[in-house]
């Protein structure tokens, strides 16, 4: 067999696994966007409120007592956490470990590992330096990686309202990026996290039978 030929053999192997690949995602799509759905949904409420409550407290001037405070700060945390965990138990034990499912969770636990990941990063600066300024840099950081996160889904399904959502989070970090040293930080963040994480997740679980 010439080089030729082997190159061509091997080209055409590639060709049938992204063939494979790309069968596999279409066929499953629907499962995984159930529980990227669940998922976001559940983010997107808990720290979208989360913020809004921060923002009431902080414009009313209400001296609030600390154990409100530390509820406020932790206990959506510990809810979404929760939920999670629900959540991984459920598909570990629906055995939703194909190909497809494992491709389409991938870029999104990828982003939730980076959010975990710089909060502590950003979380240790801020109390090392005694500067908030620097925590505030976490949800911009986070707000390019899910349009990063986003704009993938884009590529692989191709629906307009999905790449919408990309440019959403683009154009959230940099109004954000403004407002960095205003009260209004924390609200506008609350609202993107409602408009852009819990909304979309609430639309890949109700459609997830459809197969977006």
């Amino acid at each position: 067999m010439s080089e030729h030929d082997a190159a061509a053999d091997a080209a055409a192997d590639s060709a049938r696994d992204d063939l494979a690949f790309v069968r596999a995602l279409v066929s499953e799509g629907g499962q995984a966007q159930s529980s990227l759905g669940e998922g976001l949904l559940a983010a997107g409420i808990c720290y979208g409120v989360q913020c809004l409550l921060q923002w009431a407290v902080l414009v009313s001037n209400w001296k609030a007592p600390p154990l409100v405070g530390l509820a406020v700060g932790v206990l959506p945390t510990v809810i979404f956490l929760i939920i999670l965990a629900r959540l991984i138990i459920r598909d570990r034990e629906g055995s939703q470990n194909g190909i497809g499912t494992r491709a389409l969770n991938a870029a999104f636990g990828g982003a939730g590992i980076a959010a975990m990941t710089t909060a502590a990063i950003f979380g240790y600066l801020a109390i090392r330096q005694q500067s908030i300024m620097i925590w505030l840099f976490h949800p911009l950081m986070i707000c390019v990686v899910q349009g990063t996160v986003w704009y993938i889904a884009f590529a692989i399904r191709r629906r307009a309202w999905i790449g919408s959502v990309s440019a959403g989070w683009f154009a959230s970090a940099l109004l954000l990026a403004l407002l960095i040293d205003h009260h209004s930080f924390v609200l506008v963040l609350g609202v993107v996290l409602l408009l852009l994480m819990a909304l979309p997740g609430w639309v890949l679980m109700r459609n997830a039978p459809a197969r977006l």
